[in-house]
């Protein structure tokens, strides 16, 4: 079998384009997880813009009444409605002359499931993750800023606002630095902000370096019993462990700090999904979203989403969901070439159910 004949199988057994649909590929792999989806899981969606009809179902307290008079109705339920557009992004990338030397000697051996599996794994790398990167960004760039930053080649530049309610990212009180400021003033601030509205903080989640700069503040050390006493004064204060922070958080049941370091690369460089100076609190919604896992026993159930990531139909297509394509190519050098895109953007539901500590230093 030539290389040509291998693409134009893998394209028409549908091998590519079941790799871009694995529901699964959103959560990145066990060493790159991408945390952003466990919050904002990709939903397909059959428009590119369309009205979310944001309904939140409360319970309200049940009235005592006679045997025999008719029930009190109630109504208490939040509707609201708010406008989404998806954005455009794509990716093409080549199969080397190097590599594509190296397909030809697996197929001169006739192992063409070789050849298929490394071809599969060069697109799902450089062509499939790169597309669930893009959302991963987004969505943190949402949570964190609630501002989305659409960039491009040639200049393209858009930011699209999300709702941002007033006091929910909000910059820390004091320098986490300094061994006079409590830290632990500004996470209280956050949860009580976010109790009052009704909501359970569910996830805390920080970069190593933010996490760091609280085991090293003299305060949460105290907090976590981190001293050395003297004559019955403090002698000395050593680092506390996040582990003892976790401990000290727990016992006014408030969940572990979560720390969240991934960096996706771009051609200059690299950059942070989450920003090294934000503390990102996350509530329980009640809201579950359920993938359909194809050939699995049973659906993933992601709980307490705060929406979703909509990827709608992408140019071309004629339902939702990412494309990725390949071609071999001959002139010289000899390679092959994939593209891939996708139309999607992050949508969340419950902007109340979200707060962040910002520029921790």
């Amino acid at each position: 079998m030539d290389i040509l004949t291998l693409i134009a199988n893998m394209m028409r057994d549908g091998t590519l384009m079941r790799l871009a649909q694995n529901p699964l590929a959103q959560f990145g792999r066990p060493a790159r997880r991408y945390i952003g989806a466990e919050l904002l899981p990709e939903i397909m969606v059959p428009e590119n813009q369309f009205t979310e009809e944001a309904i939140r179902y409360r319970t309200i307290l049940a009235n005592a009444g006679t045997r025999y008079s008719p029930t009190q109705k109630k109504s208490g339920d939040l509707i609201g409605s708010f406008d989404v557009k998806l954005a455009e992004s794509d990716i093409a990338r080549e199969f080397t002359g190097r590599e594509y030397d190296a397909l030809l000697r697996i197929l001169g051996r006739n192992a063409e499931m070789e050849a298929v599996a490394q071809v599969t794994n060069w697109a799902d790398t450089v062509l499939n993750l790169a597309l669930a990167e893009v959302n991963e960004l987004w969505r943190w760039q949402a949570l964190e800023n609630a501002v989305v930053q659409l960039r491009g080649d040639n200049a393209y530049s858009e930011d699209v606002a999300l709702s941002n309610p007033a006091g929910h990212r909000v910059n820390v009180g004091g320098d986490w630095d300094d061994d006079a400021y409590d830290p632990f003033d500004d996470i209280y601030a956050m949860v009580d902000l976010l109790q009052s509205k009704g909501y359970t903080v569910s996830r805390i989640i920080a970069s190593q370096a933010v996490a760091t700069k609280l085991a090293r503040n003299t305060k949460a050390a105290n907090r976590a019993a981190r001293v050395t006493i003297v004559g019955g004064a403090i002698q000395s204060t050593s680092r506390a462990s996040i582990a003892a922070i976790n401990a000290v958080l727990a016992e006014d049941s408030i969940p572990p700090i979560e720390r969240y370091d991934l960096r996706t690369r771009t051609q200059t460089g690299d950059q942070r999904f989450l920003s090294a100076t934000s503390m990102v609190f996350v509530a329980e919604t009640g809201r579950d979203v359920e993938l359909d896992i194809p050939d699995a026993e049973q659906n993933v159930v992601i709980p307490n989403a705060l929406g979703y990531t909509a990827v709608g139909r992408a140019a071309g297509q004629s339902g939702p969901g990412r494309v990725i394509r390949a071609e071999a190519k001959f002139d010289k050098p000899p390679r092959i070439e994939g593209e891939a895109w996708q139309t999607s953007f992050p949508v969340i539901q419950d902007p109340e159910a979200v707060a962040v500590l910002k520029n921790i230093t």
